[in-house]
């Protein structure tokens, strides 16, 4: 009698083994293992990550959710469950934008270069123009008159 339970009893334990399901849990953004991930499964089992990101399923879930205060919450069937499951990071997303405004703003270029001249004040003495340096050629007289046109055309 002892060994038909024996025999039971060896055939049944790699059955319940091989029933666990096992998957990683990482970082969508860079890969790393995510520890700590609670997986609630459909049958109120709770299961969490080691320090690896892996976590065995128990054959009786079909379905499970991965929840953690830094990711998004995830729900998956145990039927498309893949060896690896990546989390999404909560900072990556916005719930929800608003946009107040009155109306579109339009911008004038004659209206500002007369609004820069009104404030602009030359200055008087000896001036040094850091920028200058880095110029790579002086503009002459007939390129000055160009730019001149294109900002009073623009």
């Amino acid at each position: 009698m002892t060994k038909h339970y024996i025999t039971i009893l060896l055939i049944w334990m790699p059955l319940m083994v091989l029933a666990q399901r096992k998957a990683v849990v990482v970082n969508i953004e860079n890969g790393v293992p995510v520890r700590d991930v609670e997986i609630n499964t459909n049958t109120n089992e709770r299961v969490k990550t080691n320090w690896m990101g892996e976590f065995f399923l128990p054959f009786k879930a079909t379905s499970f959710t991965l929840t953690h205060g830094k990711f998004l919450a995830m729900t998956i069937d145990v039927d498309e469950m893949p060896d690896t499951i990546a989390l999404l990071p909560r900072l990556t997303t916005l719930g929800e934008v608003i946009v107040w405004g009155k109306r579109p703003m339009t911008f004038n270029p004659k209206k500002a270069t007369e609004d820069a001249k009104n404030y602009y004040t030359p200055s008087s003495g000896v001036s040094f123009d850091f920028f200058s340096l880095f110029q790579k050629t002086k503009m002459n007289s007939r390129q000055r008159k160009k730019h001149k046109e294109i900002i009073d055309t623009y």
